[in-house]
């Protein structure tokens, strides 16, 4: 059981949902469920998925592929929330 620090990036709408969790390796699997079946706890990152219909285009993304993938979007506002969030990175 590995625990960790993910975020789920909406490609072309510029969002960033950060979370940590206890079994990182079947969070994808387990969120993309929640999402197909309107029970995804969060309600903010449901709506997107709602909302883009046809058109989703969500990745998910562990720390370590955050931290070294300088392209992802906005890193900074990555390293804001995930401050207030309590976790803090020395990069």
């Amino acid at each position: 059981m590995q625990s960790g620090i993910f975020a789920v990036v909406t490609i072309g709408e510029h969002r960033l949902y950060v979370g940590e969790v206890n079994h990182l390796k079947s969070r994808w699997r387990v969120m993309l469920t929640h999402f197909e079946t309107g029970k995804y706890p969060h309600d903010a990152l449901q709506a997107a998925w709602n909302q883009s219909g046809e058109n989703r285009r969500f990745t998910f993304h562990k720390l370590d592929d955050l931290i070294h993938d300088h392209q992802l979007l906005r890193r900074s506002q990555l390293l804001k929330d995930l401050e207030k969030a309590g976790k803090k990175l020395a990069i």
